[in-house]
């Protein structure tokens, strides 16, 4: 087992290598964009509409950027992608204006869905019923590792000059070497079943609510958490180590949150980590009036991010328990779908919020909807069901940042799919 999971993780180094490189860059790029608007005195919410985009962006290339792979193929695909995602983000600094911001945002969104589904396709190719539990797991360390590194990189570079802007292009861009280079073959992007939203949401209210409410946190906080660490005083090398270690919180969660899930009612874990998440930004809150010293505020955020990032792939996991086999793909790209929508409303709601009220109202945004969700949760434990232990599916662990891992998702597979529909 050990020397077939290397033989795998042999043959897809190259693609990781690629999905380390782009995600280096985007993640530096999200982190510049609000510095930038901050130092330039932009109003907040305008800040919250220019990240919004790339979130609106992410939902249109989850529904359509797989027609550009079956038209002109996965390599040449990808190029494109990279190559006008490089684009863009050098036209930032030549173009500082919110409107060109908007644009270019949508159009990195769009392309960081089709690179991401590209890699995560070809990932699936690579590995068996039996390893690609396992592929997904270096793929997650990969690309949160990615994640934390490039929004320390702020530091390697002033964020008033364009250095910043081209190290991330150059990053982006470097991603299309180990993929042009891939002697693997085209992989398919077909889906199984249709499913609408409606029918969806009959099956499971906790899970297609739970995905917009994890989209509202995790859009509006890697939106806007750069500046809310800003305007409560924080420098730009502590601002981007708060953000890193939010994301590192997310990963290192994922093992333990995956424990209870598999043990316990779903429903119940779930609740337990929207509390969390409001009691973290209760602690954020005191931080801010008291002013606690900078090592509680990481270990708080480390907390907060755990509990933040297992909210999606506990919605997956909640929906599929509710479903049959040959809907699940169908169903992980309604759910991305509504996760999509609640990440573009998220920065816009929050932005509007902390320009009304100041920074203190990111607390209350972030902690209310988290707390909202976690009774209506509490409610539904209440009125519905449990699934039986011995019903439920595995929880995997998705990435929540750009979570379109579908691909390698173990419970989708599609060849089990097919057999299901089939039997």
């Amino acid at each position: 087992m050990t020397q077939n999971i290397r033989a795998v993780l042999s043959s897809v180094k190259s693609l990781l290598g690629g999905t380390a490189a782009f995600m280096l860059g985007n993640s530096l790029l999200g982190v510049v964009l609000p510095l930038r608007m901050e130092a330039a005195n932009y109003p907040v919410a305008l800040t919250g509409a220019v990240m919004a985009a790339y979130y609106l962006g992410l939902a249109l290339g989850g529904l359509r950027a797989k027609h550009v792979f079956f038209r002109i193929g996965h390599i040449r695909a990808f190029a494109v992608f990279a190559a006008l995602t490089a684009a863009t983000t050098l036209a930032y600094a030549a173009f500082f204006h919110p409107v060109a911001w908007i644009l270019f945002r949508v159009i990195n969104g769009f392309c960081i869905a089709g690179m991401t589904a590209g890699i995560e396709s070809w990932l699936n190719t690579r590995a068996s019923n039996e390893t690609r539990g396992r592929v997904l797991s270096f793929y997650m360390l990969t690309f949160y590792i990615a994640i934390a590194t490039g929004q320390t990189m702020v530091n390697l570079a002033d964020v008033a000059g364009p250095d910043l802007f081209m190290l991330a292009a150059a990053m982006i861009g470097l991603s299309l070497i180990p993929i042009a280079m891939t002697s693997l073959g085209e992989p398919n992007l077909s889906n199984s079943g249709v499913l609408r939203v409606r029918d969806l949401f009959a099956a499971s209210k906790v899970g297609v609510v739970g995905a917009a409410v994890a989209g509202l946190m995790v859009g509006s906080f890697y939106a806007l958490g750069i500046v809310f660490a800003r305007r409560i005083g924080l420098g730009v090398s502590e601002a981007a180590l708060f953000m890193s270690v939010v994301v590192l919180g997310g990963l290192i969660a994922q093992l333990p949150i995956g424990v209870l899930a598999d043990r316990y009612d779903r429903r119940l874990v779930m609740a337990g980590t929207l509390l969390a998440v409001g009691a973290a930004w209760g602690t954020l809150a005191s931080f801010v009036a008291s002013g606690l010293p900078f090592f509680a505020l990481l270990i708080v955020a480390g907390a907060f991010g755990g509990a933040m990032s297992s909210v999606y792939p506990l919605c997956v996991a909640q929906t599929f328990d509710r479903l049959e086999r040959r809907f699940y793909i169908a169903a992980s790209g309604r759910l991305l779908m509504v996760y999509s929508v609640g990440a573009t409303l998220g920065p816009l709601l929050a932005s509007a919020l902390m320009s009304a009220f100041g920074p203190s109202s990111f607390f209350l945004f972030e902690s209310g909807v988290a707390i909202l969700y976690a009774l209506f949760v509490l409610y539904r434990v209440r009125t519905a069901p449990c699934v039986p232990e011995d019903q439920r599916e595995k929880y995997v662990p998705l990435p929540d940042v750009t979570p379109v891992a579908m691909a390698l998702d173990p419970r989708t597979d599609p060849k089990e799919q097919h057999e299901a529909a089939t039997a």
